[in-house]
């Protein structure tokens, strides 16, 4: 296993200029996004996800849909929790940075985070922005359903019901105005397109963003402890490369996808035979 190096002193002046979020739903392609921003010399290294911050900006949500009665015992007043939680989340995303040297843009990310974007923006209060990825929804859940079966499951209309609302659930986020300006949507389909890499490096200021040194190093032989997750993906450590690697979506999981994620799919281009427009 490799070991973390302890973090290095760290002064005020060495918060990050900004610090970028990548999320989507699970699947959808967070992991190549994140390598990709992370090719950028003002960047950090490209490493796993931040799943442990996640449960502190939960407290803010939870503490205010428990005011009443809860927290209000606490806290003076809804600020002051707010103010809490923000020492804690920036003790955590300074710690973060430390221990992956001290970029300039801390990037991270946490599929599971995506719904929180805007509370984070909310909370944090350091400089942020949001890269949100979509991918067809018949591929996310194949991606689940083969997930699933590796874990010793079966894929029941529950788990399928399951998976396409939380999909859904993973973008509900986009047209909440708090994001305005501070939020970049792509669909993982373009991620090898030209204009998607230039769009990137406009709105996140990492202008070397470079696709030709995704990963790092190049060449990646995989553990047996990654070979054996259920959540191992062979594209990890390889070149970027859009196409399913699976078999389709049996046709009855199909219809339940469409049914419950339809006005994702018509506003970004996912026809409902599998096809993108």
């Amino acid at each position: 296993m490799t070991q973390v190096p302890p973090p290095s002193p760290r002064t005020a002046s060495q918060t990050p200029q900004k610090v970028i979020f990548v999320g989507g739903a699970p699947r959808s392609g967070t992991s190549v996004t994140h390598a990709l921003l992370c090719t950028s010399q003002g960047s950090n290294r490209y490493h796993p996800e931040i799943s442990f911050v996640r449960p502190v900006l939960e407290s803010w949500v939870t503490g205010m849909e428990k005011w009443q009665g809860h927290t209000c015992a606490f806290f003076k007043e809804p600020e002051h929790l707010r103010l809490h939680v923000r020492s804690l989340l920036q003790q955590q995303m300074s710690y973060i940075a430390r221990v992956l040297g001290n970029p300039a843009v801390l990037c991270v990310k946490d599929p599971l985070l995506t719904p929180l974007f805007p509370a984070m923006h909310t909370v944090l209060g350091w400089p942020v922005q949001f890269v949100t990825v979509l991918r067809h929804p018949h591929d996310v859940v194949r991606s689940l359903q083969e997930v699933v079966e590796r874990e010793g499951q079966e894929f029941t209309p529950h788990l399928i019901d399951y998976a396409a609302r939380d999909y859904l659930k993973s973008y509900a986020h986009l047209d909440d105005p708090s994001l305005e300006g501070v939020l970049f949507t792509l669909r993982y389909e373009d991620l090898d397109r030209p204009e998607t890499v230039t769009a990137l490096r406009g709105f996140t200021g990492l202008n070397d963003i470079d696709p030709a040194v995704i990963w790092g190093n190049g060449a990646h032989t995989p553990t047996p402890e990654e070979l054996a997750d259920p959540w191992y993906s062979p594209k990890y450590h390889s070149p970027i490369n859009t196409q399913s690697r699976l078999s389709p979506l049996h046709p009855h999981i199909c219809q339940t996808v469409n049914d419950i994620c339809e006005p994702i799919m018509k506003r970004f281009g996912y026809s409902p035979y599998g096809t993108i427009e």
